[in-house]
C-alpha cells in the first residue's frame, strides 16, 4: 500500500484479464488490484480483453454490473480510468463505460508520459501471420459491424460468443502466428512518430528494444492475469517499469 507522503503513480497499464463469471480467481485478482490502484495510482489504462467475451452492453447482468461498480468506485477514489477495446471486448460501449465512469479510447491512441510520446494499442494488429484473426479483425473493426451484430437477439449473440470461448479454449497455441511481426510493429511506430509502444494481446509480458537508423524503439508488452500478473507502472522519477503483484 501507499506509504504516507508518497506520491501516487502517474499511470498504470493493464490488459488481458479475460474476466468471466466462470473464473472466480481472476475476478478476485481484479478486485484486489482495484484496492491497490485506489491507493497507488492516479490513472489506470485498460488496453483490451478486459472481458473474455462481451456480446454487447445489453448483456449486463449482476456479475458484470458488479465489475462496473468496482471500476466506478475506483474512479470515485480519484483515479482516472481509460479503456481501449480488444479483440474479445470490441463491443464494449458507452453504456458500460458510463456505469464504470471510464473514458473509451480509440485505437491507436497517443499519450504523453513526461516528455515522451507513447503509442497505445491492444496489440493484435501486429500479429499479421495469424491470417484468420486478421480477417476477423478487419470484419469486426468495420464501423458497420457492431450495429449489425448488436441487431441480433441477445440470446443468439450469447450462444455465438459462448462458441468463440469454447473454440479459444480448445485452440492449439501457435507461437509463430500468435506473436507480433516486428517489421509491422516498427513501421507503425515510425508512422506515428513515437519511440515507445505499450500493448497487450500476446500475453508475453516484458520489454523489447529495436534499433533503426541510430534510434532505439521500446515495446512494453502487458501481462496476462493467469498467474501473478505484473503491472506496468509509470512515474516521473523511474519512468516505465513492471511490478509483481501478489494478487
Amino acid at each position: 500500500m501507499l506509504t504516507p507522503g508518497k506520491a501516487k503513480l502517474d499511470a498504470v497499464f493493464i490488459s488481458d484479464l479475460h474476466l468471466h463469471p466462470d473464473n472466480a480467481l481472476i475476478t478476485e485478482r481484479f478486485n484486489r488490484f482495484v484496492d491497490w490502484a485506489a491507493a497507488e495510482a492516479s490513472t489506470v489504462y485498460i488496453l483490451g480483453d478486459f472481458f473474455h467475451v462481451w456480446p454487447g452492453d445489453d448483456a449486463l447482468d449482476e456479475w458484470s454490473s458488479a465489475i462496473a461498480a468496482r471500476l466506478a468506485w475506483l474512479s470515485q477514489q480519484g483515479v482516472t480510468l481509460y479503456f481501449m477495446q480488444g479483440n474479445r471486448d470490441f463491443l464494449l460501449g458507452k453504456r458500460f463505460a458510463d456505469l464504470a465512469n471510464m473514458t473509451l479510447l480509440a485505437e491507436p491512441a497517443l499519450m504523453q508520459l513526461g516528455e515522451t510520446s507513447v503509442l497505445l494499442v491492444h496489440g493484435d494488429r501486429y500479429c499479421t501471420k495469424d491470417r484468420a484473426h486478421q480477417s476477423l479483425r478487419k470484419l469486426t473493426r468495420n464501423r458497420w459491424f457492431p450495429r449489425l451484430f448488436l441487431a441480433i437477439p441477445l440470446i443468439l449473440r450469447n450462444k455465438l460468443v459462448a462458441g468463440v470461448r469454447k473454440r479459444s479454449q480448445a485452440k492449439t497455441y501457435n507461437a509463430v502466428s500468435m506473436d507480433v511481426v516486428p517489421e509491422v510493429l516498427l513501421q507503425h511506430m515510425l508512422d506515428c512518430q513515437v519511440t515507445t509502444l505499450i500493448h497487450g494481446h500476446t500475453h508475453r509480458q516484458g520489454v523489447t528494444t529495436y534499433e533503426h537508423e541510430g534510434q532505439t524503439y521500446a515495446r512494453y508488452v502487458l501481462s496476462d492475469w493467469d498467474d501473478n500478473p505484473k503491472i506496468l507502472c509509470y512515474d516521473k522519477s523511474k519512468g516505465l517499469y513492471f511490478v509483481q503483484m501478489s494478487l
